[in-house]
């Protein structure tokens, strides 16, 4: 089994408090990261959330000297406040980061390289596949996930919604290879179908929908003193999570912990390109 490498794993530990009691890993993925921070933090307990089981049963056996201290709940970290109740988090961490096992799981329909069911669903419950999307949205709808979560020109992007309307009323289009070369016919080669393949999971698994509710949530969940770190990897993450962590300090409730994001080093970089974009950013309730 290939395992995910937990980016910028050094720096999330760094600002955990030992004396924590209680830690939300949002998006538990195979779990190291939730392993390092139990490993500081001897008392601790963790609540792991994740929408996607198959990757929260692989955490559980790498957890498994951990089980006595772990709630999983097989969610989405959307609904922190109903997950946590009445209770409030010490250290809450969201890691925004697709698994690599997703793309290397041919089946799934999340990658480029291979024939597959167009899928791309972390929760394979949910009954919205990226197929249902290509072949029931409109020419608009198509268009602005092209253009907001792709960056394409509006032209471009009203090219490819066009060509996708036109090609699915003579057949559905069904696997990875059939959405694959509708954008080769509209000259995008690989590097380009990558960005439309990703605006396409994001609006599959509603990512941004789903973050703008964790934002809103989050901070009456948070224990005074304690902190909330988010990794995103996408402009318009990165974005979302900076406006709201800057609306909070503006209430004179919270407090950034370090004024520009974090990013991982040249070493971790070179060790693990899925890296490359990630920011950390961290803000604490006083």
């Amino acid at each position: 089994m290939l395992l995910h490498t937990p980016v910028l794993l050094h720096e999330v530990c760094s600002f955990l408090d030992s004396e924590s009691k209680l830690i939300v890993d949002c998006t538990l993925g195979h779990g190291w990261h939730a392993a390092a921070l139990l490993a500081l933090a001897k008392n601790v307990k963790l609540i792991g959330i994740d929408v996607d089981e198959h990757m929260m049963n692989t955490a559980k056996e790498i957890l498994k000297s951990y089980a006595n201290r772990i709630r999983y709940v097989h969610g989405n970290y959307a609904d922190i406040k109903d997950i946590l109740r009445w209770k409030k988090a010490d250290f809450i961490l969201n890691d925004l980061g697709v698994n690599l096992e997703h793309f290397k799981a041919v089946e799934r329909g999340f990658s480029i390289r291979w024939m597959a069911p167009l899928d791309m669903r972390f929760d394979t419950t949910q009954a919205t596949t990226a197929a249902d999307i290509v072949n029931k949205y409109s020419i608009d709808q198509l268009q602005n996930i092209f253009e907001i979560y792709a960056d394409f020109s509006s032209p471009k992007a009203l090219e490819l919604a066009q060509h996708i309307v036109t090609t699915r009323k003579q057949k559905p289009i069904i696997t990875t290879h059939d959405f694959k070369a509708i954008l080769n016919e509209c000259g995008l080669g690989d590097k380009a179908c990558t960005v439309i393949f990703q605006s396409l999971r994001i609006e599959t698994n509603k990512e941004m929908d789903n973050l703008k509710t964790f934002l809103s949530a989050f901070p009456e969940t948070l224990n005074s003193g304690w902190r909330c770190l988010v990794i995103t990897y996408h402009s318009i993450e990165d974005r979302l999570v900076k406006q709201a962590f800057n609306e909070l300090v503006d209430t004179r409730k919270y407090k950034l912990v370090t004024k520009k994001p974090i990013k991982p080093n040249y070493k971790e970089v070179a060790a693990n390109r899925a890296s490359r974009s990630a920011k950390l950013r961290i803000i604490e309730r006083i």
